[in-house]
Order: structure tokens, then C-alpha cells, then sequence
């Protein structure tokens, strides 16, 4: 009994003496401005816009955007053929020349222009060094 007393009294300065773990990473975070109206009229919002994560649009903006604006070194996938954000989105945003006009977009994909504003559900945005 006296050796096990002896092992944890030994065990004890090492546990105080071990590093702490370090703190979590800050969660990168770009900015996005929607607004109902075009050309960044209307009811408008600043949000952050987590890394890769999928943000689901709600009243006002569900379905009703007129215009997108991403924040430089960032670029965001918006959905609009969807409920929620799909693997490869529906088309790219990035900060030039942005999206002054959702309901007169040009589909990269098909190159027809579509009301995406009325239609748009999500988005996800991601670090983009190369998006200014």
C-alpha cells in the first residue's frame, strides 16, 4: 500500500507540470451582404459566412435576393436548384464583380440568364486566395 501511495505522490507533480492543451483554432469566417433589392437596395444584411459551411437562407431573403456581395479573398457557391446547398452549387460568387443582380444572372453552367433571386435557397462560402 505504501509503494501505491508512493507511485501516485510521484504521478502528481507530472500531471501539474504536463502543457495545457492549446485552444482551438479561430473559425475563419468571410463576410457576405444580401439584399432583396438589386444593386444593394432594399432590406439588406451583413453576415459572417463560416468556411465551408452551408448556410440556409430565411425570411426575407429565402427565395428573395436581389443582389450577393462577397467579401475579398472569398467566394461563395449559391444554390438555387436546390432546398440546400448541393455538392458544386449552382453557380460562383466571388468579390468582382459580385452579384449586383440575381434576378438577371447569367448561368455559368448554361449560359442562359436566370432568375436566380427569386429561386435562391443557400449558399457556401470558402477561403479563396486567388478572389480579390
Amino acid at each position: 500500500m505504501k509503494n501505491f501511495a508512493a507511485a501516485i505522490l510521484a504521478i502528481v507533480p507530472l500531471i501539474a507540470a504536463a502543457p495545457a492543451c492549446p485552444a482551438p483554432a479561430p473559425e475563419v469566417t468571410g463576410n457576405v451582404r444580401i439584399c432583396t433589392g438589386e444593386n444593394y437596395t432594399g432590406t439588406c444584411i451583413s453576415v459572417e459566412a463560416p468556411n465551408n459551411q452551408c448556410q440556409q437562407l430565411s425570411d426575407p431573403y429565402l427565395k428573395n435576393v436581389g443582389s450577393f456581395k462577397v467579401s475579398p479573398g472569398w467566394q461563395c457557391r449559391i444554390t438555387y436548384s436546390a432546398e440546400t446547398c448541393t455538392l458544386h452549387g449552382d453557380a460562383f460568387i466571388q468579390p468582382t464583380p459580385s452579384a449586383p443582380n440575381l434576378h438577371e444572372f447569367n448561368n455559368p453552367a448554361t449560359g442562359e440568364t436566370v432568375d436566380a433571386g427569386n429561386q435562391i435557397t443557400s449558399y457556401l462560402c470558402q477561403e479563396c486566395t486567388a478572389c480579390q
